[in-house]
């Protein structure tokens, strides 16, 4: 993890990526981090804070905030550039979700950019057999591009070939391959070597590269700078959509270029609550928020910087373990609130939490974790410092009927899918939290005009739905990426997400 060195800003050097920001805003930038001996892994900055797995993508967000780029600015250039540098966890054909924080008006917005399944030509091709058979058909529209420059468009500084320049700039010019890169292309040599993509990057003739050899992508390259130039269009229509569109459709997926023009992310409100002093916003269903704000509550009335840290004390250990298991059990119901009742809000409340209190910290594991009513606790009131944000609301069912029986998840891909995460933090104290995911590691192991696709699909496909044409393009049922704010009425003051699949709200907490 890298933390790049400009803003009121303490980056705490964890598993997760998070910004921790104290209130004080410096009126000029500081280029050399200072490290803290006191705090431990800490680096201390004064104007503004980039984390990522890869120091060239922390890179690529501080040169944005050095010419003058908000928030905003830098989290796109840094997303673009870690898919160059981490192929592996995410890139321009996966999916993600980022939150925002405006400083000035005081404004948090979500962005659900995931993947999505084109319902209506799955009907038209008549394919009704599950996505397991055809392992492209898993793969959904990819997400991110659109929702990157969704973002820009709304809240970004900066001209939009001038952000993705730092991008370009590493595909070009490429990286060092690195040890865990070249371990998990080690790792998969079998599907990943019977793909073209793949072999031109991390092979040299019948050889794996090794680390220390260059990575050089002159395709991603090239489709960054269509869409430096052409803006949406750039990726979603013209020569990159149709190489897309055939690479998918030659592996069974009757994605059309229609379905590439149509998608759209989708801005929705943070799910809201309070931990102590503190306003915690965080995603809303489908994505993870739900989990880790429910453990959280579940955590508020315990001291635990008395009880000791979970590994030295055995107290704290067993509170904090059971509330990860009793708030993951306890939100097990989250799923696509367009079709199913998911009630978030009531999973987050103090007064569902209150009565799962009893299940934490008893100094016991049982065999079975209740899974709670949440739905008794979703139209209690939100907590009244969470009105200025407009809080994600009650459940609701926007389409009757809902979904039939679905595929289960496969247990690896809940475990172990990989994302990555960015954290943002800006001179003037806005910030951004945004993951980024293929959802599994190399997604499909397709590649195209140097990167990889999805399979996000690998979480929403439902078998039995393939026919309703008549529903809305699907996307994930559930995911557990969490990007999460901490903010008081000062500001924010922690910026937090996580990689690790299923494992990804236990990795923050």
């Amino acid at each position: 993890m890298r933390a790049s060195p400009l803003s009121p800003v303490i980056l705490c050097l964890l598993a997760a990526s998070v910004a921790c920001a104290p209130s004080a805003v410096a009126p000029a930038p500081t280029l050399a981090p200072t490290l803290a001996p006191d705090l431990g892994k800490r680096v201390v900055a004064l104007h503004g804070v980039v984390t990522s797995a890869h120091p060239l993508a922390s890179e690529a967000g501080l040169a944005i905030l050095r010419q003058g780029g908000n928030a905003v600015d830098a989290a796109v250039a840094a997303a673009f550039a870690v898919g160059v540098v981490e192929p592996n966890m995410s890139g321009v054909g996966g999916s993600g979700a980022m939150l925002m924080w405006q400083q000035r008006s005081r404004r948090a917005d979500y962005l659900d950019f995931y993947a999505a399944q084109p319902t209506a030509a799955f009907a038209a091709a008549g394919i009704t057999g599950p996505a397991s058979d055809v392992p492209l058909r898993n793969a959904g529209v990819p997400g991110e591009v659109a929702g990157l420059l969704a973002a820009h468009e709304r809240f970004g500084t900066l001209p939009l070939a001038t952000v993705l320049a730092p991008a370009i700039r590493v595909a070009e010019e490429g990286f060092p391959l690195y040890q865990v890169l070249g371990e998990m292309v080690e790792r998969d040599t079998v599907r990943l070597g019977r793909d073209a993509v793949a072999r031109a990057l991390f092979w040299r003739g019948d050889t794996l590269k090794v680390p220390g050899d260059r990575i050089v992508n002159p395709e991603l390259a090239m489709v960054m700078r269509r869409i430096a130039t052409q803006g949406r269009a750039g990726f979603y229509e013209g020569e990159t959509a149709r190489a897309v569109v055939e690479r998918m459709n030659a592996g069974g997926h009757p994605v059309r270029l229609s379905d590439f023009a149509a998608y759209q992310p989708v801005w929705k409100r943070p799910l809201c609550t309070t931990y102590r002093a503190d306003v915690v916003l965080s995603a809303p269903p489908p994505q993870g928020g739900m989990q880790l704000v429910h453990s959280l509550k579940l955590l508020e009335p315990y001291d635990l910087r008395s009880v000791g840290l979970p590994t030295r004390s055995a107290e704290a250990f067993d509170i904090f373990t059971s509330a990860l298991r009793v708030g993951q059990a306890g939100t097990r119901g989250s799923d696509d609130p367009r079709w199913t009742v998911v009630p978030a809000r009531g999973a987050v409340s103090s007064s569902y939490a209150a009565v799962r209190h009893n299940l934490v910290g008893t100094g016991r594991a049982a065999d079975t974790a209740s899974t709670g009513a949440a739905i008794e606790h979703d139209a209690a009131s939100s907590p009244a410092a969470c009105a200025p944000f407009e809080p994600y609301g009650e459940a609701r069912v926007a389409i009757a009927g809902g979904f039939e029986a679905e595929r289960a998840v496969p247990a690896e891909h809940a475990a172990g899918g990989e994302t990555t995460h960015i954290s943002v933090v800006d001179a003037e104290g806005n910030a951004v939290a945004v993951t980024v995911t293929n959802s599994s590691v190399f997604g499909n192991r397709a590649g195209v005009l140097g990167f990889f696709l999805n399979d996000s699909g690998i979480s929403f496909f439902r078998a039995a739905d393939l026919a309703r044409a008549d529903a809305p393009a699907w996307r994930t049922r559930i995911s557990t990426i969490a990007p999460t704010l901490v903010v008081n009425d000062r500001g924010v003051r922690m910026v937090v997400g996580s990689p690790g699949g299923g494992r990804i709200p236990f990795a923050m907490m």
